[in-house]
């Protein structure tokens, strides 16, 4: 372990949390800009949401750019298109109303609509001399409808560049949201599907950010342990019932936590794979992190073992006579079992691909996303990394 006693906290954003907060919104919004655009999806502008955000924007004197056409792993051209409106709308704030998806494509339009040039320049991955982000950018919202990915309190935008088949992120922390606005009201509507599957993702933030072998620190370490206590506790409750309010919140609760500890460490080899993964096939993050965490994980747990023994720990996986070994051991083994438990197992369906996939997968992983990959303990080769795709996309029946 490379725990580093030395350690920078940077999170400069404020967060305003708790059901019915989203009606704070308009003050939020008034002391940063005068023309918002706002990005969100059409299934939220369906079920009413937009016409109560922009709503409560007007109320606060705010004209509004509304852009309700975000769609899932948002693209560079999607994101400098709306740039593009932004600009010449005035616009000199930018709300993400969403999932990561609608949060990730607000923060690339407050990067892309004061930069020159377009917006996967400023993409930082392996190899890559990507442009400095400024402090140009537009102030940040950012209203999660989703518990999960964290995207409201990260310095990152994960973006698709269909071009180049990559998938990657831009790194800066300028483009930490000013504002967090976390109404667990939100997230009542939101899908079985979705709610598992973004509440998987938040689980995997606060694995890899308590495993990050280069980044984890004490900060990083109390968020991400909290994060892994509340999903394994709450995230059963609010698959079996959606209507679960306290679970609601709780979850809104740990994705922001979950969010927090990345942001202070960093994610590693799951994350790395799963990239790739979605770029490649299309894979939903959540539901990728769900086949390659357990397959990660029973390769590494003996590379750190007083720190899978504290996770196991933290999941109710140990028993009291078992040493610090046996606890590591059996980390991937529940994992396995939580994800049965929570339904993620059932969703995956075996893909007809060709094994040729499993090559350019784990090059991918090599190509672009080697940073993470030099985070984690143990160190995969390329030939490990294709055996793990192969495990994961392929196991046997």
């Amino acid at each position: 372990m490379i725990n580093q006693v030395a350690f920078t906290v940077q999170w400069p954003g404020k967060l305003v949390f708790g059901p019915g907060r989203l009606a704070n919104l308009g003050d939020e919004a008034k002391a940063l800009g005068r023309r918002a655009f706002l990005a969100t999806t059409a299934d939220l502008s369906a079920l009413g949401l937009t016409t109560r955000v922009q709503g409560l924007l007007a109320g606060a004197g705010l004209a509004v750019t509304l852009y309700e056409d975000v769609q899932p792993d948002p693209t560079c051209a999607a994101v400098d298109a709306a740039a593009a409106q932004a600009r010449a709308a005035g616009c000199d704030l930018v709300i993400g109303l969403g999932g990561g998806s609608a949060i990730d494509l607000a923060k690339g339009v407050a990067v892309a609509a004061t930069h020159a040039g377009p917006v996967w320049n400023y993409v930082t991955y392996t190899g890559a001399n990507a442009r400095p982000v400024t402090a140009a950018v537009l102030p940040i919202i950012a209203v999660p409808t989703t518990a999960g990915t964290g995207s409201e309190v990260t310095l990152g935008t994960v973006l698709d560049n269909p071009d180049t088949a990559m998938k990657a992120a831009l790194l800066s922390p300028h483009v930490y949201p000013r504002v967090a606005l976390v109404d667990p009201e939100l997230t009542y509507t939101m899908p079985p599907k979705v709610t598992v599957m973004t509440g998987f993702d938040a689980l995997t933030h606060g694995m890899e950010a308590y495993l990050n072998a280069a980044r984890s620190n004490p900060a990083s370490d109390l968020f991400a342990l909290e994060t892994v206590r509340r999903v394994v506790r709450y995230l059963p409750r609010v698959v079996a019932d959606g209507g679960d309010r306290e679970a609601r919140a709780q979850m809104a609760w740990a994705a922001t936590l979950g969010g927090i500890s990345i942001a202070l460490s960093n994610t590693t080899v799951a994350h790395a794979m799963g990239l790739p993964m979605g770029a490649r096939l299309g894979t939903p993050h959540g539901l990728a992190l769900s086949r390659l965490l357990p397959v990660v994980l029973s390769r590494s747990w003996a590379a750190q073992p007083a720190r899978y023994a504290a996770l196991a720990e933290a999941v109710g996986a140990v028993q009291t006579d078992m040493d610090e070994m046996a606890k590591a051991e059996a980390l991937p083994r529940w994992l396995h079992e939580f994800i049965g438990q929570v339904g993620l197992a059932a969703l995956w369906t075996r893909q007809d691909i060709d094994d040729s996939i499993l090559d350019v997968l784990a090059d991918d992983v090599f190509r672009y996303m080697g940073r993470p990959v030099q985070q984690h303990l143990p160190i995969f080769t390329r030939g490990e990394m294709r055996q793990m795709f192969e495990e994961a996309l392929l196991p046997s029946a």
